[in-house]
Formats: C-alpha cells, sequence, structure tokens
C-alpha cells in the first residue's frame, strides 16, 4: 500500500514537471513569435515578460518538487526528459527548439544532482539550502528563452537582410523632437522634425551598410542583449519560487502527504 502511494505521488510529481515543461514551450514559442516588441516597449511586452518568469516560476516550482521527494535520480531525470520532450513538442519541431530541450534536460539533471548533494550534506532538511542549484536552472531557463528571441530574429534576418528596426527610429524621433524649442511655427517645427527623421534614417543606413557583412551575428548579439538583464533580474527574484516551495513542503507535511525521515549517521573525526 504504502509503495502504491509512493507511485502514484511520483507520476503526479512527474506530471506537474512535464505540465511546466509544456506550458515553458508554449510561451517560448510566444517569445520567438514576438520578439520585435523589445524593439517598442508597451504593455503587451510587459504582459510577454511576466508570461514568462511565471513560466520559469512554474519549472522552478516543480523541479524543487520532483528533486528534492522523488528518491531515485533515474526517475527524476526521466521526468525531466519527458519534460523537455513537452516543451520540445510545444515550442515548435525545429533544429533550435531540440538543442534547446537538451539543454533543458542537462540543466535539469545538473539540477537534481546538485540538490541531492546540497540536502545530503545538511544535518536538518531546509528548502533554503537548495537556493544555489536553482540559480543555474534558472539561468538556463533563461538561455533557453532567449534562444527564442534569436530563434525569430534570425529567421527575419535570414529572409530580408538586416534593417534598423522602425520602431527605434521613430522612438528616437519623438524623444528628440519633444527637445525642440516650442517657440518655432508649426510648420518650422515640422520641417525640424523631418530633418531630424532624416539624420536618424541616415544613421541607421549606415549602420546597416556596416554590419550587413556581419549580419548573422545580429541576432545573437540581441539575445545576449537580453539575456543579461533578464538574468540578473531572475536571480534577484529567485527566493519567490523557493517561498513558494517552502510553503508548499509545510502544506504536505501538515497533510501527511510527506514524511519526515530521520536518518543516523556516523561521524569520523580526528582528535588528541
Amino acid at each position: 500500500m504504502e509503495y502504491t502511494g509512493y507511485t502514484v505521488k511520483t507520476i503526479v510529481l512527474s506530471a506537474l514537471l512535464i505540465g511546466a515543461g509544456c506550458f515553458f514551450g508554449l510561451v517560448c514559442g510566444w517569445v520567438e513569435g514576438s520578439y520585435d516588441l523589445l524593439f517598442d516597449p508597451s504593455m503587451a511586452t510587459l504582459y510577454l515578460g511576466l508570461k514568462f518568469l511565471g513560466a520559469l516560476a512554474a519549472v522552478a516550482i516543480a523541479a524543487g518538487l520532483v528533486a528534492v521527494l522523488i528518491r531515485s535520480f533515474w526517475i527524476c531525470a526521466l521526468a525531466f526528459g519527458l519534460s523537455a520532450l513537452g516543451m520540445f513538442a510545444v515550442w515548435d519541431f525545429a533544429v533550435i527548439s531540440f538543442i534547446m530541450a537538451v539543454i533543458y534536460v542537462l540543466g535539469g539533471l545538473a539540477y537534481c544532482w546538485g540538490v541531492r548533494g546540497e540536502l545530503k550534506g545538511r544535518l536538518q532538511f531546509s528548502v533554503w539550502h537548495i537556493m544555489r542549484s536553482q540559480a543555474i536552472l534558472l539561468v538556463v531557463l533563461i538561455a533557453v528563452g532567449c534562444a527564442g528571441l534569436y530563434a525569430g530574429y534570425s529567421d527575419e534576418v535570414d529572409r530580408d537582410g538586416f534593417t534598423f528596426p522602425t520602431a527605434i527610429i521613430d522612438n528616437i524621433v519623438e524623444t528628440a523632437a519633444g527637445q525642440i524649442d516650442d517657440g518655432l511655427t508649426p510648420e518650422q517645427k515640422a520641417a525640424a522634425e523631418a530633418e531630424l527623421r532624416a539624420d536618424v534614417e541616415n544613421i541607421a543606413d549606415l549602420v546597416e551598410s556596416r554590419v550587413e557583412a556581419s549580419e548573422s551575428y545580429v541576432p545573437v548579439g540581441f539575445a545576449a542583449v537580453v539575456f543579461l538583464p533578464l538574468s540578473t533580474i531572475a536571480l534577484m527574484l529567485s527566493w519567490i519560487p523557493i517561498l513558494v516551495l517552502a510553503v508548499i513542503f509545510i502544506l504536505l507535511a501538515s497533510l501527511k502527504l510527506v514524511n519526515r525521515e530521520v536518518e543516523t549517521v556516523n561521524i569520523t573525526r580526528l582528535s588528541l
């Protein structure tokens, strides 16, 4: 009976991780299709960012439950493998998504191994001990998400070549136009704005001509520029999934769905 209960709980935890992986793959697909939102930040950009952070939290929480509560490392590995398969299937059947699925699995295995090592070296269980391993997992997940940005932008560059984003030109012109002297007549102000736009477009054309020879590297740089601040934000907020896990473990223990096991260990020391 106890073995059956453990099997059911293992299946449920694995299903949660698989579901989180599918949701993460879905959000990565949205990121790939909406990469241009970053060129013209708006509420849609904020909503996409919140969905991505939510997907990160979902995977981090589900992964924490699996890594801590499932005894067998190989069952954890299987759960992460199925989660990666779900991410790949929901995201896109493409080379980049397959590579990211492999990276997702490797990051998950490293996370499980790190969690087990950190908990094994502690005398008393605390969910805060797994924060370092979770930070590594979050960085891996952010890299996977930024690969979606790269994939979407790379497709456009391969198809149409690199062009300076129009939204950025519009924002530059709009910001600079606000500094134009209000004492000008409407005709003079319109002429000044037209001249300003022409200057900005000339600079954009110059940038395009300089980048043309190495335009295939632009999407990589774009993804890297997004990765750095995003990883910083995620690491600053990494305590939130840990706090949620702490609450979940307290509830599970209170409901007798998990057991507190006490082990006796022998400690070897040198003495005079």
